[in-house]
């Protein structure tokens, strides 16, 4: 019996590249209509047999491609059943035209980076829009979407206490069913790095982080918003549907350059180079980078490292179901490390201060894993 799985396309088109932009992407068209015959082709080689309950078209910036594209793209996905249908934006590339086209593709979910309202930092980011673009598109594309995510980062150069009480005031305005807020992670390679190591651009003081983000919490609360993972928040039932199916480490197919996977116990990604691709794709390969089947101990890192960024965990009865004597072993060492950064009772989960700590608390799992490989 076939289970359900998410789909992952990814379209790595950007109108400009943003300074603090790890993902693969690329500013040359002149490669887009190459790239979605191609795409098209990786769709014959792979095995899409299983219902798909999830699609999440990300980027790149898949609402600046060419409208025929994703026409393509959706004449050539069995998605017509699918329960949640994301596709990620820019303000600026949406048009009537378009957000007409995307309705009528059946895609019912809208996720909007806006990072910031603040025209300064959006600038500086190389963002080609501003607050004024923001609300005018936005609710251009109310007329079309009754779900929507309003992507932000906290803690980029520039980021204030002013600056982030407006973020939320705006949030607040337009009312969106979920919001993102991430807090900037400088450990990538980007040009936004490159610019700090040389002292051109400064990032805020790290008590800056921890109030605001307190802040975001108790003010996206008041507001009727459900923190539900980690950095994500939304009104009842608007839980993104796709997401939740990578945190409760379930099985879904990833297409496209730099794509990831997980079906059964098999982990992949899918290469980053564009000539890669193609070539593999032209000798008739799946265009693998990475390829692993997982042991019981690699899947169970894994679920514990996704489940954990949800607010109510994972559910032991799950764990000891599907890992047996393993949940017993790992978490008797687990414990004992970090006791006042995790709740176990039915479940599993982070207190208060294992959220504020999550990265010490993977360090951790990362540990006993090793432990028990080596023991």
């Amino acid at each position: 019996m076939n289970t359900e799985i998410g789909l992952y396309i990814h379209i790595p088109f950007c109108k400009s590249k943003c300074l603090y932009c790890d993902y693969p992407s690329t500013t040359n068209n002149r490669i887009q209509d190459k790239y979605f015959e191609y795409l098209l082709k990786e769709i014959d080689l792979v095995n899409l047999s299983n219902k798909i309950k999830t699609v999440f078209l990300g980027g790149g910036t898949p609402t600046y491609v060419s409208i025929k594209h994703i026409e393509k793209l959706f004449k050539k996905i069995n998605a017509n059943n699918a329960v949640e249908i994301t596709i990620e934006s820019n303000p600026e590339t949406l048009t009537k035209e378009k957000l007409n086209a995307y309705f009528s593709l059946g895609i019912n979910r809208l996720s909007l980076g806006i990072q910031t309202f603040n025209n300064n930092i959006l600038r500086s980011m190389n963002r080609l829009y501003d607050i004024e673009i923001i609300e005018r598109n936005y609710y251009l594309a109310r007329r079309y979407f009754s779900n929507i995510n309003l992507d932000f980062i906290l803690g980029l150069p520039g980021d204030n206490m002013e600056i982030l009480e407006n973020n939320l005031r705006l949030i607040e305005k337009l009312h969106p069913e979920h919001v993102s807020y991430y807090i900037f992670d400088d450990d990538h390679n980007t040009p936004l790095k490159r610019l700090l190591e040389k002292g051109k651009m400064q990032l805020p003081e790290y008590e800056f982080i921890e109030k605001g983000f307190d802040l975001i919490i108790d003010e996206l609360r008041k507001m009727g918003y459900v923190r539900y993972e980690i950095s994500n928040w939304a009104k009842k039932g608007y839980e993104c549907k796709h997401n939740i199916i990578y945190w409760n480490n379930e099985d879904y197919h990833g297409l496209g350059l730099s794509a990831g996977g997980h079906i059964k116990n098999i982990r992949y990604t899918k290469t980053w180079d564009f000539k890669e691709y193609f070539d593999k794709i032209d000798n008739n390969e799946i265009p693998y980078y990475y390829y692993k089947e997982n042991s019981m101990i690699d899947e169970f890192t894994e679920e514990l490292f996704m489940g954990l960024r949800l607010i109510n965990g994972i559910e032991i009865k799950k764990l000891k179901k599907k890992y047996g004597s393993l949940y017993e072993k790992f978490f008797k060492i687990l414990f004992q490390m970090v006791s006042d950064l995790i709740i176990i009772d039915d479940r599993i989960r982070m207190s208060k201060k294992g959220l504020d700590l999550s990265k010490m608390v993977f360090e951790k799992i990362l540990e006993v894993r090793e432990n028990i490989y080596e023991g």
